[in-house]
């Protein structure tokens, strides 16, 4: 299991240190705005690095490239959470692992096209209509995507989250 509230922390301590070194001033309704239209370009670049849709094409699937997006995705989903302050929706029990478990993974087109837009329905609705249960859906279809359709596992997610977040505190502090 991956234990997000860690992974959470993480994310609020790089923003308060990116606004110090930066010294930004944004207002809370311009960082939720920022911090949502960042995550809505995230899962398009997910979407775009695993490629299902793109069947005139159908590039070679970017395992690299879909591992970075979805975990600037997973990064996102967590400060919104914090901004919203419904950070008690990303914490999963037992019985949600499990249930994402056991989910099969999704393989026809027409199956992640609308895996893909019900997490973006899901999230506009979290956003514009600032409901609770849909931020949920749409933070367990972006879990159930990551470890069951994409094969990441709770430690590559936890090792490579740390990273990124390392990296990204490395280019914007300096101590």
């Amino acid at each position: 299991m991956i234990n997000w509230t860690t992974l959470l922390h993480q994310v609020i301590d790089l923003e308060l240190d990116v606004d110090e070194a930066k010294q930004l001033e944004i207002g809370p309704e311009a960082r939720k705005q920022t911090i949502f239209v960042a995550l809505d370009v995230e899962l398009a670049k997910l979407a775009n690095s695993d490629g299902w849709f793109d069947v005139l094409d159908h590039p070679a699937e970017n395992v690299q490239g879909s591992f970075e997006h979805y975990l600037k995705s997973l990064e996102l989903f967590l400060l919104f959470s914090a901004k919203q302050q419904w950070t008690h929706l990303i914490v999963m029990d037992q019985k949600q692992w499990d249930l994402i478990n056991r989910t099969e993974p999704t393989k026809k087109l027409a199956e992640l096209n609308k895996q893909y837009l019900a997490i973006k329905h899901f999230l506009n609705d979290a956003y514009y209509n600032h409901r609770q249960e849909s931020f949920r859906h749409a933070w367990h279809l972006l879990i159930k995507w990551g470890l069951v359709d994409l094969g990441f596992s709770s430690e590559e997610i936890s090792t490579k989250y740390k990273e990124l977040i390392k990296q990204q505190r490395n280019r914007w502090v300096k101590e």
